[in-house]
């Protein structure tokens, strides 16, 4: 009785009655406007990208940063790319981040938080540079290897 109820009444869906969704965009783009959201992104987004090329620099590693600064990605140029990826995921997950090597900066993104990332990530490759230096990242660290993508596994 309860859902033959709904064939009686009007229930509403998008851009028809309700307008929750309407007055959230606008409340998120004055609040975006308000405390300059993009300029807060972008400054994240450059420290990230800052870190890794200093990284590169002081481990003697080929880092490639790509993307604007909100959206960054980095890599590491070797013949073992996608297992350096996931050795850098698996040690940066034990020293408590979530990683990957793309980076997506939000308005909750602080300095001390990329200063952290930065230290540890730093960590990761000071242990990793000489593997990485003569190709031998596979003969040390024999795991399975994260997918590089969105494919069929069968």
């Amino acid at each position: 009785s309860v859902m033959e109820a709904a064939q009686i009444s009007f229930i509403s869906s998008t851009y028809w009655t309700d307008k929750i969704g309407p007055v959230a965009a606008l409340t998120t783009l004055k609040k975006h406007s308000r405390l300059n959201v993009g300029s807060h992104l972008i400054k994240i987004g450059n420290l990230m990208q800052e870190g890794w090329k200093k990284l590169g620099e002081k481990h003697q590693l080929d880092i490639r940063v790509s993307g604007i600064p909100p959206l960054s990605h980095w890599s590491v140029q070797s013949n073992e790319s996608q297992l350096l990826h996931t050795v850098v995921v698996e040690k940066m997950l034990k020293k408590g981040f979530l990683t990957s090597n793309a980076f997506y900066s939000t308005y909750a993104h602080t300095e001390e938080n990329v200063a952290s990332y930065m230290n540890k990530l730093d960590g990761v490759l000071g242990e990793l540079a000489v593997h990485i230096k003569e190709n031998r990242l596979g003969k040390v660290y024999n795991i399975p290897i994260a997918h590089s993508g969105f494919k069929r596994l069968t």
